[in-house]
């Protein structure tokens, strides 16, 4: 159902990271420039992952147990893309790119919460019946 609120969260989340991956730098030097379309192949896996995830959470909209889990699985996938990147800094610096990452990383965050609050209500529904 993507018109619940953690749908579109997760839909952005998902968008955003894409955007990171294709437009945005997350090391640069004096002379180089890298994106994660070019040689950090093992962080951009760990993207599009995240991505694959959090498209794939949105139709888990009946199990919302299994939609945390999977939630909590791309929020990992993303701290690892992170981590990578770190390792392979070398000589250069971070650039935009790298700190843009808290973004789909918080976007989860909060689907995770709304999630949460859907399940408190249903519970708390069938509690009255």
């Amino acid at each position: 159902m993507i018109q619940r609120l953690q749908s579109l969260i997760l839909l952005f989340s998902a968008a955003s990271s894409l955007i990171i991956v294709f437009y945005f730098p997350v090391l640069k030097s004096t002379e180089i420039t890298i994106y994660l379309t070019e040689n950090i192949s093992y962080a951009r896996l760990c993207v599009f992952l995240s991505v694959g995830l959090a498209i794939f959470s949105i139709f888990q909209f009946k199990n919302r147990n299994r939609q945390l889990i999977i939630n909590q699985v791309s929020k990992l996938f993303i701290s690892i893309a992170f981590i990578i990147i770190i390792l392979k800094k070398g000589e250069h610096n971070f650039a935009i790119g790298l700190f843009l990452f808290i973004i789909p990383y918080l976007l989860i965050f909060l689907a995770n919460y709304f999630i949460k609050k859907d399940e408190r209500l249903v519970k708390s529904a069938d509690r009255i019946r």
